[in-house]
């Protein structure tokens, strides 16, 4: 069914026209793909046209209520200047003033725009157009399916998972898989930039295309979102976790058809939330015949290989290679950040020198992709994004728990982490928190189960553990497996 929308002011320039209501802009009649931040300087800019206004002012406007740097704004007024042809063909339309701004100098007419057919498809293009481009994944198709139909059956579903696990990576791709679904109406909201709560509902609507009222502003947006049907990403939530849990619950339990797809190292614990635990690739199990075979079957190793090809290593991929790709994935859990961080390192240092320094500090300062938000550049860096959230307590605990070579009884990690400043509620309380914030993994679901934490986590907070001067790690080691024996026996029986 299509619905005559109704007429609207049009800016006219040169060959384009822009309908700003309907976040419209063609060229000789025909649309034009233009990113939403792109659409949005531009409108900006066409609001005072041959003035000049300022950088701080673009960015206030185009991202209101979030603290960005003038490099984005560069990119997407590059992106937009390409869009429209400037400067090509002596064609001008923004001219740069610098130290000061950016105005719109081409000459521009105001008239009502017709009334065009508008089809539900369209008038909700531009939320998939938010969505970013889906990154290669590798051994995540069953999560996409499952994810996908809890969120069709519960509309509520939050990601939850250890830094660096991929999250983000299955939630954008979940978000595409749905396109159909939800008639292109997905909006893709990335808090990782945010660190001011107040932020939080305008950043949400201005992905929307939304302006910020005076007043009233979460009614506003829990109006607009009643009559629509729309899966809104709400992504990296873990550092304003109670707000946005807050949030989400408000906008869940006021709407029917908006469906929330989160990410978090932390569950919202919310009503109505189905939590997806994102478990690490699947490595090849110890026995497993180590072969080019067995590399290309498990997902972490096939991670492993794909990576270190794209970035220009040459590898045989013989048994040897193979025994050595198996271990190294082994080494690092399967964590598909720490796959590919590694992966990236084959080409300068060859592999067998890779997997020699894998075991040594510098691997928590490998470096990743340019484009990677820099909580995500390192594994130090994805490590210290969630150490910073942690509460006092929780953060001695994680400390005085890295003297653990392995698994450990939660009777030997009361042994371990019991002092004048934790008392053992209180330790209790911290291990359900740092198994919340997915920084310790917690047992299987059988009698003798065990706490863990993944390496790379031990490794830093044997680092944080040193920095606060509180205990050497090697004899805190020797002093809790000591503890570990008479744990067994006293939970086993």
């Amino acid at each position: 069914m299509t619905n005559m929308a109704p007429s609207k002011e049009a800016i006219s320039f040169g060959p384009f026209e822009l309908v700003a209501s309907e976040r419209r802009l063609s060229k000789d009649g025909v649309r034009i793909a233009l990113g939403a931040r792109a659409f949005d300087i531009l409108a900006a800019l066409l609001s005072r046209p041959n003035e000049v206004i300022s950088k701080a002012d673009l960015m206030g406007r185009v991202w209101p209520g979030v603290t960005v740097d003038e490099v984005s704004l560069r990119f997407h007024m590059a992106g937009l200047r390409k869009a429209l042809g400037d400067g090509q063909g002596g064609a001008r339309y923004i001219s740069t003033m610098p130290g000061h701004g950016y105005s719109f100098i081409a000459p521009v007419s105001r008239t009502i725009a017709h009334a065009t057919a508008v089809t539900p498809e369209q008038s909700e293009l531009h939320g998939h157009a938010r969505l970013p481009i889906p990154s290669a994944m590798v051994g995540r198709d069953e999560d996409v399916l499952r994810v996908s139909s809890y969120l069709t059956a519960s509309r509520f579903v939050t990601i939850v998972g250890t830094g660096g696990i991929g999250k983000t990576t299955l939630a954008v791709a979940v978000g595409h898989h749905l396109t159909a679904t939800f008639e292109h109406a997905i909006c893709f909201v990335d808090f990782g930039a945010v660190t001011d709560s107040d932020r939080i509902l305008g950043l949400i609507l201005s992905v929307l295309g939304l302006s910020i009222p005076p007043s009233g502003t979460l009614q506003y947006l829990i109006g607009h979102l009643q009559a629509r049907r729309i899966l809104l990403i709400l992504d990296t939530c873990e550092h304003l976790i109670e707000p946005i849990a807050d949030l989400a619950s408000r906008i869940f339990a006021e709407t029917r058809e908006v469906h929330i797809l989160a990410t978090s190292r932390e569950t919202f614990r919310s009503d109505g939330e189905h939590v997806y635990w994102l478990e690490p690739l699947a490595c090849p199990p110890e026995g497993t015949p180590e072969t080019a075979a067995t590399v290309r079957s498990f997902p972490a190793t096939h991670l492993f290989l794909q990576r270190a090809a794209a970035n220009g290593a040459h590898l045989i991929l013989d048994d040897g290679e193979a025994a050595i790709i198996i271990r190294m994935c082994r080494r690092l859990e399967g964590v598909p950040l720490a796959i590919e961080l590694a992966a990236r390192r084959v080409e300068t240092f060859g592999l067998l020198q890779t997997a020699d320094i894998l075991d040594t500090h510098l691997k928590m300062l490998w470096t990743g992709t340019r484009t990677a938000p820099p909580r995500q550049r390192t594994l130090r860096a994805t490590l210290e994004w969630s150490y910073i959230l942690l509460s006092t307590t929780e953060a001695v605990v994680l400390r005085r728990l890295a003297g653990f070579p392995g698994p450990f009884s939660l009777h030997a990690a009361l042994s371990a982490a019991t002092c004048q400043t934790v008392d053992e509620p209180a330790l209790l309380d911290a291990i359900d928190g740092l198994v919340a914030k997915s920084l310790i993994v917690p047992p299987a679901s059988k009698p003798c189960g065990r706490f863990r934490l993944l390496d790379a986590t031990r490794a830093f907070a044997r680092e944080k553990l040193v920095q606060a001067g509180e205990s050497d790690p090697e004899s805190a080691r020797v002093a809790t497996l000591q503890q570990d024996q008479p744990a067994l026996k006293f939970l086993c029986g």
